[in-house]
């Protein structure tokens, strides 16, 4: 058990400003494959983060021997003097809060083996087209995590999430097709099990025979988890740091229109949908909900102590630890795209002619600096209203800041299965390079 008061007091007689970051960390995961338990296993793991502040210069220092936490601090003073002079770090002061809570237990362990396992039968049962399935993974996440300092604070705050995930491949005699899908949920009873199973049979065999069509410029559809994805990459835009070191397209943007008037972006961890919400960050700093675009114009990036201190401005809360080994850097903890007024059914209906998109390949090629980006893309064409046939081996092209002018129309349904969600979202006019 760590001894608080004995660290606090260490500090304080070696004349500097400290932080201690202490995270109990507990992980289950359980794989099955062919209808048996291939593995299960837990670990758990602790550990502190020292962060040291000493005119003006900071160190860091970290320890999983909790009993020789005096050798990991005596480690983070001895490199301090030899740190550059920063005026901008800084902890927060005088400050006590908690953010505990409880979540419901999980079935027994007999009831979890064999939904996994039914769901390796549905997969199979759904369609004839389907060949093999990796595995059928179920992963669950603990943490427990404490921020005490010098200048009074003392924070703590808990966490839990699950998730399940699948990997398939289908043949219809002269193609093959593998599928991917995941869930998440804060408890077991937040999962969706017959959802997966259908998703995933349908990712994998829906662009069975998949072709190339003709180079045109036409309305692409990017359903929900893949804008998901497309909104992690534009995430990094919106960070102060990648903003001040002019690695960002909307640098210099606040106040200005960047996107169509359709988009919005909200970053909001306070949300109580999200999957791990959280009153305060790993700063200590209180968290709330903010626009980083609101109806295409840019309001605001996502500051840490560090990066609000250089600019003599407040923190947004965005100050997030990636585990005790880290210093805070500067994350979304819930970032979502608002949603619209009309279904994704409804929104298919509306296209005459366009391409349903269902898997983006290079995102994490593109260039969030110039915003310059080529991105290889299979989906479905959509003719009056319905899908016609699957097509592969296509290309879009082009500039982010053009991607986000294009887009005409927002889904209603948002999910939150990460720290990223958004409803499907409509562009108009992109030019999709075929045969």
């Amino acid at each position: 058990m760590l001894d608080i008061e004995f660290v606090l007091k260490f500090l304080k007689k070696n004349k500097v400003e400290g932080e201690i970051f202490y995270q109990e960390k507990e992980k289950h995961s359980l794989t099955i494959y062919g209808g048996d338990v291939e593995k299960y296993q837990v670990s758990k793991e602790q550990g502190i983060g020292i962060r040291i502040l000493k005119k003006n210069k900071q160190s860091f220092s970290y320890t999983t021997d909790i009993k020789n936490v005096e050798e990991a601090i005596n480690k983070a003073l001895a490199y301090v003097d030899y740190m550059p002079i920063d005026e901008n770090w800084s902890l927060v002061e005088d400050l006590e809060a908690k953010d505990i809570k409880g979540y419901i237990e999980d079935p027994p362990m007999e009831e979890r083996i064999n939904t996994l396992k039914e769901i390796e039968k549905k997969i199979y049962s759904k369609d004839k087209r389907i060949k093999s399935i990796r595995n059928i993974v179920w992963e669950k996440i603990c943490e427990n995590n404490k921020i005490i300092n010098t200048l009074n604070t003392f924070l703590e705050y808990n966490y839990q999430y699950q998730y399940v995930y699948t990997e398939i491949s289908a043949s219809d005699g002269n193609n093959e097709r593998s599928g991917f899908e995941f869930d998440t949920g804060r408890t077991w009873y937040d999962l969706n099990f017959d959802n997966l199973v259908d998703k995933v049979v349908w990712k994998a065999t829906s662009l069975l025979g998949a072709e190339q069509t003709l180079s045109k410029r036409t309305t692409i559809l990017l359903p929900s988890d893949v804008a998901s994805d497309f909104l992690e990459l534009l995430s990094y835009m919106f960070i102060a740091d990648n903003v001040q070191k002019n690695k960002s397209l909307l640098k210099g943007l606040i106040n200005q229109r960047v996107a169509s008037p359709v988009l919005s972006i909200i970053e909001d961890p306070t949300d109580e949908r999200s999957l791990v919400p959280r009153a305060f960050d790993d700063e200590g700093v209180k968290t709330y909900k903010k626009y980083l675009i609101e109806d295409g114009i840019l309001k605001e990036y996502l500051h840490n102590l560090y990066t609000a201190n250089k600019e003599r401005r407040n923190s947004t809360g965005n100050g997030v630890r990636l585990n005790f080994k880290s210093l805070p850097k500067i994350a979304s903890f819930n970032m979502y795209i608002k949603p619209g007024i009309r279904t994704e059914r409804e929104i298919i209906s509306s296209v005459k002619n366009g391409i349903y998109i269902i898997s983006l390949m290079g995102l994490h090629l593109a260039d969030t600096v110039s915003g310059d980006f080529s991105l290889g893309i299979e989906g479905l064409q959509i003719k009056d209203g319905e899908f016609y046939k699957p097509l592969a081996e296509m290309t879009v092209a082009g500039n982010l800041k053009d991607l986000l002018n294009s887009i005409s129309e927002v889904g209603s349904e948002l999910y939150f299965k990460g720290n990223v969600a958004s409803p499907i979202i409509k562009l108009e006019d992109v030019m999709v390079s075929g045969k």
